[in-house]
């Protein structure tokens, strides 16, 4: 089983994850898109008993008003990087992982993209990638 690790922008927020990503993908959605501050975000999901928190402190955020620890997104209190979430019914009992923190070139790639329809007119995948117009 792979061990894979994660951590912020600063190395204050490190995660460390067994196992498999049970989804991964990309995301070209609006809100993904201010989210990530760039063009897509890699979100990778994993079953939350095999995520831990090996060091360091997180502040959380409820979007979209709410207040319900199932929908949240955290993120380091010095550098404000290294986010993780959860994203409620759309995958109960997983934690989404940004993808660029684990900063691993062998980390698995995403399979497909969400709202393809929504990415700015100038980008473009490879094409192994499935495409998804809506979410």
């Amino acid at each position: 089983m792979p061990i894979f690790h994660a951590q912020c922008t600063c190395g204050a927020l490190a995660l460390e994850v067994d196992g498999d990503p049970v989804h991964n993908h990309v995301c070209t959605c609006t809100r993904c898109q201010r989210a990530s501050g760039s063009a897509l975000a890699h979100n990778v999901w994993f079953r939350e008993e095999n995520v831990r928190i090996v060091s360091g402190e997180y502040s959380v955020w409820y979007p979209q008003g709410e207040t319900t620890p199932d929908v949240m997104k955290a993120f380091c209190r010095i550098c404000g990087g290294g986010g993780f979430s959860k994203s409620g019914t759309y995958f109960p009992g997983t934690v989404v992982i940004a993808g660029g923190t684990f900063a691993d070139p062998s980390f698995p790639a995403p399979d497909h993209v969400h709202w393809w329809d929504n990415r700015p007119h100038w980008l473009d995948l490879a094409e192994p990638i499935e495409r998804l117009a809506g979410n």
